[in-house]
């Protein structure tokens, strides 16, 4: 006779299950040609509360480490300042990192008068969508479209990207590597989102082993990224499974900066992320990916938030490019137009 306590908890599993993957909201990177089109899930992230004015000490909180992907019903002030960081590391520091204490934060400091030069990425699958982002005035200056061979038509720096290691991908990997070396690339991007099962799905120990095999021998050439994970709080995904694939590494992957996705999200939000991943691992951070939450003018509310900080606030001076998801119809644009958010991220200040 099958107990009520096991009962129970098989339905409380089922309900959690149907829970997480109700916030979920699906995106497609539509990989053309020999690049299969993959599922692109997004993770909502559960954050602490963080409450900071503008100028003043205080203490910033993690990640709430809990195995839902639901949103935390806490809220954060959209008037924030975040904590300061320390000074951004060297780009050849390759050691694995150690966690670092959710409590010992240095005090915060935003200096309007010191900028450094964010560079804007455009993040696409069709590269003939492109143009209208690359009008007079654009701050775009590279491309990246999940794979390994330039099709942009733009003449910007293209970044090419493994992504995994099934579907031919390492195959072709060293020859498409050394075309875009030679065509002007100054960095690699690694694996895509091995944290979660529908992109390239590894443990942190086999992405540390086949980061070895296949990225590490391009170290020197170019600057090599970190696996791209998401915001999940989960034990087993985002910021938990960098920290294992560190652990995997054990000082032996070559790793100048973390490539990060982060969904789901407000500006405050993503700022605070963008923050303890900086002080847990101590690299310089590219965002990869990043969808805000809300509507249009709450997206570009958001956008010119996070824009002001990451160019302004010399806190920031460790996020070194970034970009927003994606150059597509019914994303950064409206039956063809740039949506004012996309207008921002292309041409505001």
């Amino acid at each position: 006779m099958v107990s009520k306590s096991l009962i129970a908890l098989v339905a409380a599993t089922f309900a959690s299950e149907t829970l997480a993957a109700s916030i979920h909201r699906g995106h497609e990177h539509l990989h053309l040609g020999k690049r299969d089109m993959v599922t692109h899930i997004v993770t909502h992230t559960a954050w602490s509360t963080v409450t900071v004015t503008l100028g003043q000490s205080v203490n910033a909180a993690a990640p709430a480490e809990t195995s839902s992907a639901a949103p935390s019903s806490n809220t954060i002030a959209h008037n924030v300042n975040v904590v300061n960081a320390p000074a951004s590391p060297s780009a050849t520091q390759n050691s694995a990192p150690a966690a670092a204490s959710s409590t010992a934060t240095p005090e915060p400091t935003e200096d309007k008068s010191i900028s450094h030069r964010l560079q804007r990425g455009l993040a696409y699958n069709d590269g003939k969508l492109l143009q209208s982002f690359l009008g007079s005035g654009s701050k775009a200056s590279w491309v990246y479209n999940w794979g390994q061979v330039d099709d942009s038509g733009t003449g910007l720096e293209f970044v090419p990207m493994l992504w995994g290691i099934d579907k031919g991908f390492p195959q072709s990997w060293d020859a498409n590597a050394q075309k875009a070396i030679d065509a002007g690339s100054k960095a690699f991007l690694s694996f895509n989102e091995p944290d979660l099962s529908s992109q390239s799905n590894m443990s942190p120990q086999d992405a540390a082993a086949n980061h070895i095999k296949y990225m590490n021998p391009w170290a020197g050439k170019v600057r090599i990224s970190s696996p791209s994970i998401t915001n999940s709080d989960d034990p087993n995904m985002g910021l938990n499974w960098m920290q294992k694939f560190f652990d995997a590494c054990n000082g032996q992957c070559k790793v100048d900066f973390l490539a990060l996705h982060s969904y789901g999200t407000d500006g405050p939000t993503v700022l605070n992320h963008l923050l303890d991943s900086y002080n847990r691992f101590k690299k310089p951070v590219w965002v990869t990916e990043l969808g805000f939450d809300g509507d249009d003018d709450q997206k570009n509310q958001a956008m010119e938030y996070v824009l002001d900080h990451l160019e302004n606030n010399s806190t920031f001076s460790f996020v070194e490019r970034f970009t927003y998801f994606m150059v597509a119809e019914g994303e950064m644009l409206r039956n063809s137009q740039l949506t004012t958010f996309a207008k921002t991220f292309a041409y505001g200040a």
